[in-house]
């Protein structure tokens, strides 16, 4: 027997499979099949109240959400991960470089961030490891390929990596890359809004033009993110174009905004802009 709850609402059962079935197709979807099941189902809850119970029109609010905060920074047909790992490993096998660089790069295409900052990845990695002490752990969350950049954060070989973003394919693709490039690392699929934040402590974490997004799926939850973190040093960026390269204000809106909620907890920080990123090295 379905439970009701005391105001009249529609049975508590009900409302658990309808957010069931709108998760199930979502993921049965090619597009967002990979995406982490908490994301899902957090955003179908949402639609399913957006949408007062119209579970098809549901399915429709829970993909648009994924497309603004997934679907949009990567390509329309699945990225081709195993021709990837496989120049990847040929690279790395026929001893040059410059072809890992290269084969790199090209994976790091797939992913609109890394894409973006691609031409200038090396001064951006200078700036930002440049103001830290050298760390022992990086942690890289809502980490898209941004963990490919290792071999230009000048960082040292025996340097542990941390990643994790919501993408289960995407995690297993840097898994595997990060094997053949020989980094020390450990990837997990995680959802931050969800309240899953890492507890391990590293000696800095990197949040990349990520707080809008959590920020979009929930007031305050970028920033209950960040007051959770184990470490000494958080960079934070935020996108001062859109990928659609306008401005829209974003360099005043995002400065505005971090400069209040870094006054309110009393933090130091530098800031740099390196092309379209915005850049907060943060003391705590």
């Amino acid at each position: 027997m379905a439970v009701r709850d005391g105001g009249g609402s529609a049975p508590v059962g009900s409302q658990e499979q309808a957010v069931d079935r709108v998760r199930e197709t979502v993921a049965r979807s090619r597009r967002y099949g990979a995406v982490a099941p908490e994301t899902v189902r957090r955003l179908a809850e949402r639609a399913l109240v957006a949408s007062r119970g119209d579970e098809p029109e549901a399915v429709k609010r829970t993909k648009r959400s994924l497309h603004e905060i997934y679907g949009a920074y990567l390509p329309e047909r699945a990225p081709g991960y195993p021709g990837l790992l496989r120049d990847i490993g040929a690279a790395v096998g026929g001893g040059d470089p410059d072809a890992v660089a290269a084969a790199v790069s090209r994976a790091m295409r797939v992913h609109a961030s890394t894409r973006e900052r691609l031409p200038y990845l090396r001064e951006f990695y200078a700036a930002v490891f440049g103001a830290v002490p050298t760390p022992a752990v990086v942690q890289d969350l809502a980490c898209g390929l941004n963990p490919l950049a290792f071999g230009s954060m000048g960082l040292p070989a025996q340097t542990t990596y941390l990643a994790s973003d919501i993408d289960s394919q995407q995690m297993e693709f840097l898994d595997r890359a990060l094997d053949l490039l020989e980094v020390e690392h450990r990837v997990e699929v995680v959802d931050l809004v969800s309240g899953a934040v890492p507890a391990q402590h590293a000696d800095v974490t990197l949040v990349l033009k990520t707080l809008p997004l959590l920020e979009r799926q929930r007031a305050g939850a970028g920033w209950e993110l960040v007051d959770a973190l184990r470490s000494p040093f958080v960079v934070v960026s935020f996108p001062t174009r859109s990928l659609g390269q306008r401005s829209k204000g974003m360099f005043q809106t995002y400065s505005a905004a971090f400069e209040a909620q870094a006054a309110e907890r009393g933090w130091t920080f530098d800031q740099a802009e390196i092309a379209n990123e915005l850049i907060y090295i943060v003391r705590r």
